[in-house]
């Protein structure tokens, strides 16, 4: 029984700490680095944005499933779901310049780095604990 609590809180805390660490990394990006982020901005602002904004949202699925230790895309389906919750507010609330296709397109990204960050704890998770490593 207390293995499970266990496993749900590492899962809850995996879910949480990724997002924040997601959600601070791209406020870091968009808003301090490139001083706020609009679809009329330069294209080479647009172009850093859609790199290093999927790079927080690496950084966080990669939190996400290190944190929660197991069923990486279980655990990274809820950031998803936000980015497209998101997404579809700040949308249809007017609250982001782009057009929808734009929009869209940076959602994406952002699930994009989350599916990469996923990947890339998956493969960095076979190396680092493959049983010829373990006591070497």
């Amino acid at each position: 029984m207390a293995n499970s609590w266990v496993k749900a809180a590492r899962s809850a805390a995996g879910i949480v700490i990724g997002y924040l660490v997601f959600v601070a990394g791209a406020w870091f990006v968009q808003e301090a680095v490139l001083g706020g982020v609009g679809y009329h901005d330069s294209l080479n602002t647009i172009a850093l944005a859609g790199v290093l904004t999927p790079v927080a949202a690496a950084a966080g699925a990669i939190v996400t499933v290190s944190i929660a230790g197991r069923h990486p895309w279980l655990h990274i389906m809820p950031m998803f779901i936000l980015i497209g919750v998101e997404t579809t507010y700040l949308y249809t609330q007017g609250r982001v310049d782009g057009p929808l296709w734009f929009e869209v397109a940076a959602g994406a990204s952002l699930i994009a780095g989350g599916v990469i960050g996923a990947l890339i704890w998956q493969v960095l998770s076979k190396r680092l604990w493959r049983p010829e490593t373990v006591g070497s």
